[in-house]
Order: C-alpha cells, then structure tokens, then sequence
C-alpha cells in the first residue's frame, strides 16, 4: 500500500511540475498578445526651424549661432582651443555646435 501511495504521490508532483511551466508559458503568450493589440497616441509636436547664421565678429572668441530666431531653439556652441602648431604662433580651435 505504501509503493502505491508513493506512486501517486509522485505522479501529482510531476503533473504540478509540468502545469507551473505551461502556466508560465500561457501568461507570457497572453501577455504579448495583450500588448500588440494595445493602442494609443502621445500628444506630441516637433518645430524645426530651417535657418540658421552663423556670425563671428572680431571681439568675440566663440562664433554667435541663431536658428529660427527663437530663443528655445539656440545650440549649445563651444570652443576648445588644441596644440600650438609648432613655431608659426598659430593656435588650431575645435568649435562644437550641440543642438
């Protein structure tokens, strides 16, 4: 009598060992099919301002960008200076424009 409670013991064991990964496997197939048939909008707006200047004057060391002359739309301009070319007193600039 014990060999056969053992057996069926086992026997549900291996059933709810076997239900917990088709479970699994059921909200996960469910869960996709939930998610592709969602639906929805996001209240969005994209300005793009077509022109842009750019002016140096000569008392200024960063060049001045101005697009769409809106204040919101302004880059980022900066400016790092590199190595001194050699002997020639020349300074080479790397000027970054960051929108």
């Amino acid at each position: 009598m014990s060999v056969l409670a053992l057996s069926a013991f086992d026997y549900t064991r291996n059933l709810n060992m076997t239900k917990a990964p088709l479970l699994a496997i059921g909200l996960l197939i469910a869960q996709q099919a939930y998610a592709g048939s969602t639906t929805g909008s996001i209240n969005v707006r994209l300005v793009i301002y077509s022109r842009c200047e750019v002016n140096r004057s000569m008392g200024q060391s960063v060049p001045q960008v101005e697009c769409g002359r809106q204040i919101n739309a302004q880059p980022r301009v900066t400016q790092t200076v590199l190595k001194r070319q050699g002997s020639s007193g020349t300074n080479d600039r790397l000027v970054t424009v960051e929108w």
